[in-house]
């Protein structure tokens, strides 16, 4: 019975033991069927307008599964920043905080399990006063594929998906113009360099001349901002030629944006000088050296 002498060893044995269990269990992620207790929760924290924010951040295909698309529309988990909304609601698991809310005070806390939910407010909102992508569609828009050339707008086109290395998804709604299926200028979603989806308007320069897109009547702010991008997995070589988008004011150019490919999700800013606070017809004027295989998209607002 000499083991009895060891036995006290025991206690310390068991204390460690019980010590790496609880590191284990607090440091491992929920499993795929505990993001459904976080339906009803969600749905009584988020307000309109205000997207769901998930930390870390590849764990946010879960929270897309069990939430579904009334809690987290495409237009919010494809935004192109967070800088546009005045309040968030970040879902966080293994104690991770959004890095794109920093600087956001966390206004309502609530722990779900192993969730935690927090309602965070963006210290300085910016208001947009017009989203482009948002308003893309006859009643705002008209779109001219080089000299004479006006692309129709067809609410039934057929919707189509490229698959693993094919282009990004066509959407049913969007005008189409001269030289194929991928001439068009609809609503899509690209993916950028960190492969996160950015909802913007697909805009393949045409052969023609510029591709021109037309807003009538676009209420000003100080700035015109947003950002251009090609799908980062299918370009990411950067072979292309540059892209470059012109942006104009009643016929008047107020910047020139150019892209190339290595960018990414690659942001512009123009000032709209003292027409600030007034309505005006703007033009997004979009050309290549080369536009065979330019799959350009762009977001743009007005704030």
């Amino acid at each position: 019975m000499g083991w009895l002498r060891y036995s006290w060893l025991l206690v310390p044995l068991l204390g460690l033991a019980e010590l790496g269990g609880h590191f284990f269990f607090s440091r491992r992620a929920p499993r795929i069927g505990d993001w459904h207790q976080l339906v009803q929760p969600v749905g009584e924290l988020r307000e309109p307008d205000m997207p769901v924010v998930v930390a870390p951040y590849w764990a946010e295909p879960l929270a897309r599964s069990a939430l579904g698309s009334s809690l987290m529309p495409m237009r919010d988990v494809a935004r192109p920043d967070v800088t546009g909304y005045a309040r968030a609601l970040e879902v966080s698991i293994l104690g991770e905080e959004a890095s794109e809310l920093d600087g956001w005070s966390t206004a309502k806390e609530r722990d779900v399990g192993d969730f935690r939910l927090r309602v965070r407010e963006n210290p300085a909102p910016a208001t947009i006063r017009f989203d482009f992508v948002a308003e893309l569609g006859p009643k705002r828009a008209s779109v001219f594929d080089g000299p004479g050339g006006e692309c129709s707008w067809n609410a039934h086109a057929r919707a189509a998906t490229g698959g693993l290395h094919g282009h990004v998804a066509f959407p049913r709604e969007r005008f189409s113009c001269r030289g194929g299926v991928q001439h068009f200028v609809g609503v899509t979603v690209v993916d950028d360099e960190r492969y996160r989806p950015r909802r913007c308007i697909w805009a393949h320069p045409s052969d023609r001349g510029a591709l021109s897109i037309v807003y009538r009547a676009v209420p000003l702010g100080k700035v015109v901002r947003g950002y251009g991008a090609l799908s980062w997995f299918l370009m990411r070589d950067g072979v292309g030629t540059p892209i470059e988008m012109t942006v104009e004011i009643d016929g008047e150019s107020i910047g020139e944006f150019v892209h190339s490919d290595e960018q990414g999700w690659h942001a512009f800013e123009f000032s709209t000088g003292s027409r600030a606070g007034a309505a005006a017809d703007v033009t997004f004027r979009v050309r290549s050296e080369s536009p065979k295989d330019r799959h350009f998209c762009f977001y743009a607002d007005t704030r």
